[in-house]
């Protein structure tokens, strides 16, 4: 019995060893382009996700990454060659390396993170956001992470591989360094349609064009996308590149073929700031992985976008919601179903129609309806929790029954209401409305449902 027993333990103990050695493992590098401790933190920060964990081992850092890093001085210069990143996986002894970059792209503040495979020098998947704080990136990594994690499930080795050369720039307000984010962010589209092995750019690359000082000093584009694939060993060549055509505005890109330089795909789209590039790549990446479909696809996906963008941001108030409450006189009970609509940030328009009753005085009854509209400043505290100031009126029909008879009213009144929004689900709400002869209060507590349709990218 106790040879039996220990022959499950050990068999346990084996399996669970067994299955913890099955996951790759993972090296974290500290995210670039920030200052001071930022970039460390994030890296921690992404470590640390359930899900990361659960999907890989992490490995620290040693003693010897650290000291190339700091060689580097990787934090500052938002280093991005996948030599130097598969250098530190293999100093990590890793299967993987996670690494990511801040960035400012015109207006907008962005975090870039990329997975590559250190065997392959594969990109394997990438994940990009917005935000606006650098506190707010606390809040953006677990849905990196489930995007990163679903991706880097893809089996790639049987993709065609493609070499991303740099964003070239023919028009003033594009500098290197937004070519160099939408480099990025097309890469990362393409990877993620799963159409083609990305290899991001190494030292051998960038040593090819340098000596053909790319598209500068009389090459023609076969010449270099075949040394640029050379270098590479890749079958494909993405170039791309902010243009312009008289007064519009264009961002372009082809996937070539290294053999002959004959042009794959390609396609266009029309930009007025670089800010669009944000959601431009995207498209461009239908397009050259899928030229067929593309069209109804992108107006798929704008629409998607669209209904998202009504409901996601946290300064828009779209909801429906019933409450109950009291006016401490008639009518004693209010019965409330309100909806709100917000076409600009900060604001909403709420219709609702109380519906009272219980006049207090024995043998009176008392029905009342109040449809009424109100415009409200919305001031959100999170995603979560706001409060609201708003003003508007509405038309009171009441309904008294005396044992005489029956006494109807009509009365327009306007009010005045402010409210907290907690959790979106909890409202509670103070209105007063007067026809300025009288006036009465109104306390509600209920609850609303806010219309969300998940994050955006």
């Amino acid at each position: 019995m106790l040879r039996k027993l220990l022959a499950v333990v050990l068999f346990a103990v084996c399996s669970i060893f067994a299955f913890s050695q099955s996951k790759p493992n993972l090296g974290i590098l500290p995210f670039t382009g920030v200052s001071g401790g930022d970039g460390e933190t994030i890296a921690a920060l992404f470590s640390n996700q359930p899900d990361i964990r659960e999907a890989f081992t992490v490995v620290p850092r040693t003693s010897a990454v650290n000291a190339l890093i700091a060689e580097q001085n990787f934090q500052l210069t938002g280093y991005t060659d996948s030599d130097t990143i598969a250098d530190l996986g293999r100093l990590l002894n890793v299967d993987f390396v996670v690494s990511g970059s801040i960035h400012r792209l015109g207006r907008r503040n962005l975090i870039i993170t990329t997975i590559v495979n250190v065997e392959t020098f594969e990109q394997i998947a990438g994940g990009y956001r917005e935000y606006r704080r650098i506190e707010d990136i606390r809040a953006i990594l677990p849905d990196i992470s489930k995007k990163i994690i679903a991706a880097a499930n893809r089996e790639s080795t049987d993709l065609p591989k493609l070499a991303v050369a740099p964003f070239n720039t023919a028009i003033s307000g594009v500098n290197a360094r937004d070519a160099e984010v939408l480099a990025q962010i097309l890469a990362i589209e393409i990877t993620d349609t799963g159409k083609y092995a990305v290899l991001p750019r190494t030292t051998t690359m960038q040593a090819a064009l340098k000596e053909l000082e790319y598209q500068h000093q009389g090459h023609t584009a076969e010449e270099g996308v075949k040394r640029l694939g050379q270098a590479a060993n890749a079958g494909y060549v993405l170039a791309a590149e902010a243009g312009s055509l008289g007064k519009m505005n264009l961002f372009t890109a082809q996937i070539l073929h290294v053999e002959n330089g004959v042009q794959l795909t390609g396609g266009s789209r029309e930009y007025r700031i670089i800010d669009d590039g944000i959601k431009l790549m995207a498209e461009l990446a239908l397009l050259l992985t899928d030229p067929e479909n593309a069209e109804a696809l992108i107006a798929a996906r704008s629409r998607e976008l669209s209904r998202a963008a009504l409901f996601v941001d946290p300064a828009k108030m779209w909801s429906l919601g019933v409450s109950a409450g009291t006016s401490f006189a008639a009518p004693w009970v209010i019965g409330t179903v309100h909806g709100t609509i917000a076409p600009l940030r900060y604001s909403f328009l709420e219709i609702g129609l109380d519906f009272g009753m219980i006049s207090g005085t024995e043998d009176v009854g008392y029905h009342s309806f109040y449809p009424y509209a109100h415009y409200a400043l919305f001031v959100p505290f999170d995603k979560k929790l706001g409060w609201y100031i708003g003003a508007g009126g509405g038309y009171m029909i009441v309904k008294l029954d005396y044992t005489e008879g029956k006494v109807s009213k009509d009365i327009m009144a306007a009010g005045f209401t402010t409210g907290f929004n907690i959790g979106n689900v909890v409202d509670i709400s103070y209105t007063l409305r007067t026809n300025f002869e009288m006036a009465e209060n109104k306390i509600s507590v209920g609850l609303r449902y806010r219309f969300k349709q998940g994050e955006r990218k």
